[in-house]
């Protein structure tokens, strides 16, 4: 059982530190999102979302977890999108 309980320990270490990344990204985001709406453009931007998702897999490619990766890249851009609109909806 002390072996299961390491790993957990380390899946809690990696979980801390996507925590950070996330609220980075975010941060991030909010300011893309502030620039967009100052530029009148589009919350969705479908050729960069390509962009993104080609450039990440291509660093994986093989890997068993190349389509669960995919999966939470759409999950996280998803999130940002809601996120920018959300900001663009309070701004009117």
């Amino acid at each position: 059982m002390q072996e299961i309980a390491a790993l957990r320990q380390t899946i809690d270490e990696i979980d801390k530190e996507m925590q950070r990344l996330f609220i980075a990204r975010m941060e991030t985001v909010r300011s893309i999102a502030d620039v967009k709406l100052a530029r009148d453009l589009s919350v969705y931007d479908r050729e960069r979302e390509i962009q993104v998702i080609a450039a990440n897999l291509s660093r994986i490619e093989g890997s068993p977890y190349e389509e669960y990766y995919k999966t939470f890249l759409e999950t996280v851009m998803q999130l940002s999108k809601e996120y920018q609109k959300s900001i663009v909806r309070s701004a009117l």
